[in-house]
């Protein structure tokens, strides 16, 4: 519950210091003294985002605290305590607004982001104003109305696992149908392409492997064909060898006649010497053949090959072989799918019979759940002033959706002899008022939210309708924790306490205060609410108050 809200330099409230107290609590003042100022201070506790407009005329920030009781509240403390921050038995909400528009948000001191303060407040104030009003004209919202109040949640849980499931399942039907439609259509070439990569057997290095075979043995044959053309120049027919042998023989002859000649003789013999040690090294030297032409010839045409496909491709001979396995396991995908889509057909229809059974449960405890709701509902719409209305919920079947097979929607006949009509068309904004209400009060004991803000839910109705408004605000009172602006003396007086909300205007500046009232406070507000201040009307509103208790 809220314990104390503190204002500071919040539009027309320069400061104050309003304290609060179980059970119902009314708010009054005249017309435009500020009563929505103070409810808008509570929104902004809630998380509703800050404006510049906020910050009081002349000032540079504006404070806003909420100190709340939040010992009966585990939701609240688990959602704090999963935000890192210490939380006992009390939670201070600190809002700080910049005359910028910009602000900074703290939970028991520690910085939070808006989010995480939306999330906080939502289980700490349920406001009831216009808008939230306006929520009962969407249908979906009275579907989590019923099912609240019929307390099936262990069986929605089952439906929604269910529906999920489903959903999930047929998702992955339509994906694996597209993607057998997809490689259906390429099957040839995926085919294409994986016959010619396994065909090519690739293997990482071998390209490199080969180019270092034929570059040793290209080198090799040089070396091979430059030493058979010099044995060839020294030692074959014809050769230097040959050549020195015929000078050596035609020397000697000349010599033997011709003594004189003798030493060119052994000078020949010199010359020859070398050259056949030349020759022999070299036979020596020769190297053996590596590969032989043959050889050479497929390993550069296998080379040929291997750049060929990794051109064709874009890729190495790494990503040759991973593709290689990627058109594999796509062709053996292929003739997976089918058996794939049967199992997935499976599946969808056994979580699809899990989802009807459930569903059916589901509609089941909703019409049971919804004639003692309706009954209930339309027990306190006569008693705030609709005597003759009908409550009904509807209960439709239609498609399975998230919530359910059945499509819910409350109906309401404000008058005898109309026909139930749809809360969103033709339902007065104060009928409307007076729907939410009457269903809040058969909730009350369900609803976990501490406290519960109704803003003029009292608009334009008056007399034993407004004391009616009051004895159910003040039962709700038993349940929650209830603020209610409000301009009739009879919802007023039903209130444990008022808050009085004034204006007044000093040195040219206009200011706010919001006045926590004894029971001499509350005679004399409810005096002025009466709009007299004889004796008479004075002793009516103490005996309004004396009857209230």
């Amino acid at each position: 519950m809220l314990k104390t809200l503190s204002i500071n330099d919040f539009t027309l409230i320069a400061k104050a210091e309003v304290p609060f107290r179980e059970g119902f609590t009314a708010i009054t003042g005249e017309t435009g003294a500020g009563k929505s100022v103070l409810l808008k201070a509570l929104r902004m506790v809630c998380g509703d985002k800050a404006q510049a407009s906020m910050v009081r005329t002349g000032e540079s920030k504006a404070v806003i605290e909420g100190i709340f009781d939040i010992s009966k509240e585990p939701k609240v403390k688990k959602i704090v305590e999963n935000l890192g921050i210490d939380c006992d038995d009390e939670l201070v909400i600190r809002r700080e607004i910049l005359e910028n528009g910009k602000g900074r948000t703290r939970v028991n001191g520690n910085m939070v982001n808006l989010a995480d303060l939306q999330e906080i407040g939502e289980h700490l104030i349920q406001m009831h104003g216009q808008s939230e009003q306006l929520l009962l004209r969407d249908t979906r919202t009275h579907a989590q109305m019923l099912d609240d109040f019929a307390n099936d949640s262990q069986v929605l849980s089952q439906y929604t696992a269910a529906w999920n499931a489903w959903n999930q399942t047929l998702a992955q039907i339509e994906e694996t149908e597209n993607k057998a439609k997809n490689l259906a259509a390429q099957k040839d070439f995926l085919k294409f392409q994986y016959d010619e990569l396994s065909k090519a057997a690739l293997r990482e290095g071998e390209e490199e492997e080969l180019e270092d075979k034929v570059n040793i043995a290209s080198k090799g044959e040089a070396e091979r064909n430059y030493i058979n053309d010099i044995q060839a120049l020294l030692g074959g027919d014809s050769g230097l060898l040959d050549q020195v042998q015929i000078l050596q023989s035609k020397m000697r002859a000349l010599a033997s006649k011709i003594p004189h000649y003798e030493e060119y003789v052994n000078s020949l013999a010199e010359v020859a010497d070398p050259f056949e040690s030349v020759c022999k090294d070299l036979l020596r030297l020769s190297p053996a053949r590596s590969l032989s032409p043959a050889e050479i010839d497929r390993a550069n045409s296998r080379i040929a090959a291997i750049q060929k496909l990794k051109r064709k491709y874009r890729t190495d001979v790494a990503g040759l072989i991973a593709l290689t396995a990627q058109r594999k396991e796509e062709l053996e995908s292929l003739e997976n799918l089918d058996a794939d889509l049967e199992e997935l057909a499976r599946k969808a229809q056994k979580h699809q019979a899990e989802m009807q059974e459930a569903a059916t449960r589901l509609t089941e405890i909703r019409k049971a759940a919804a004639q003692k709701f309706d009954a209930d509902v339309e027990g306190n719409l006569h008693t705030l002033g609709m005597p003759k209305a009908t409550f009904h919920t509807s209960i439709e079947k239609q498609d399975f959706a998230a919530n359910g097979a059945d499509r819910i929607e409350f109906m309401l006949a404000p008058n005898p002899g109309e026909g139930a009509k749809s809360l969103q068309k033709a339902v007065s904004g104060g009928e409307l008022s007076r729907v939410l209400l009457a269903i809040k009060t058969v909730m009350a004991e369900l609803d976990a939210v501490p406290l519960l803000i109704f803003d003029e839910v009292d608009s334009g109705i008056s007399g034993e309708v407004g004391n009616n408004i009051g004895i159910a605000l003040r039962n709700l009172g038993k349940h929650h924790q209830v603020l209610t602006i409000t301009h009739l003396h009879q919802v007023a007086s039903r209130a444990d306490n008022q808050l009085a909300v004034s204006k007044q205007e000093v040195d040219g500046r206009t200011y706010t205060s919001v006045t926590n009232l004894d029971a001499d406070g509350r005679v004399d507000e409810l005096v002025r609410m009466l709009g007299g201040e004889s004796a008479t009307v004075r002793e009516h509103a103490k005996q309004l108050l004396e009857n209230c208790e």
